[in-house]
């Protein structure tokens, strides 16, 4: 932009956005950035994009319930990685049962269990399944430290299932964290760029 540019409010409204996100989070950003390649900056805009900041955040999938359920009732064999057995034995709290069929006592909070797999949760919004397929507890995403260096693991696997470079190939791994692959048709099309954005906003912001 022209040094000599006036800011439109759409300007305005990301810088405020990114000095929030700053000052919420920023020194926890740094800290859990110095422990990858990933910039800071790209951190804070993924930040940016799925919370605004905000750690209580948080997003109910329904379709994602949906398709638990029908794993855990046997109609699929699994979700993604997540088989029934795996499913069984979160929802109810038994570790060490290993049985073909549901156990016959179930802890009160089993269908919120459920529930939580099929939420996003905490600055990054990863999904509740993804701390179950990674061997987490859901809390742990909600956890501002343990939801950021998840969200860092979730980006390194996605750098090496795609070959991506985490340095300079950020339009591919927005699209990866909001559809799961490069290229994906992200559900808000501004997304990847707005991110891209929002980083060069915090690069500015916090020199």
């Amino acid at each position: 932009m022209d040094a000599a540019s006036p800011l439109t409010p759409q300007d305005i409204a990301e810088t405020n956005l990114m000095k929030h996100v700053y000052s919420q989070c920023g020194a926890m950003i740094h800290a859990a950035a110095e422990q990858s390649s990933i910039p800071e900056s790209f951190l804070a805009a993924l930040v940016a994009n799925e919370s605004g900041g905000d750690l209580a955040a948080q997003r109910f999938e329904p379709r994602v319930l949906l398709a638990l359920w029908e794993v855990l009732l046997g109609r699929k064999t699994a979700y993604g990685s997540i088989v029934r057995a795996e499913l069984v034995k979160y929802v109810a709290s038994t570790p060490s049962w290993s049985g073909s069929s549901v156990p016959p006592n179930l802890p009160a909070d089993a269908f919120q269990r459920v529930d939580a797999l099929a939420t996003s949760w905490g600055y990054t919004q990863v999904m509740g399944y993804n701390a179950l397929d990674a061997g987490k507890p859901v809390d742990y995403l909600r956890d501002a430290r343990g939801c950021l260096d998840f969200s860092i693991a979730m980006l390194a696997r996605f750098s090496a299932r795609f070959q991506l470079d985490v340095t300079r190939e950020f339009t591919e791994l927005f699209e990866c964290w909001n559809t799961g692959h490069p290229g994906g048709q992200t559900a808000d099309p501004n997304y990847a760029a707005n991110g891209v954005k929002r980083m060069a906003v915090y690069e500015a912001i916090s020199r």
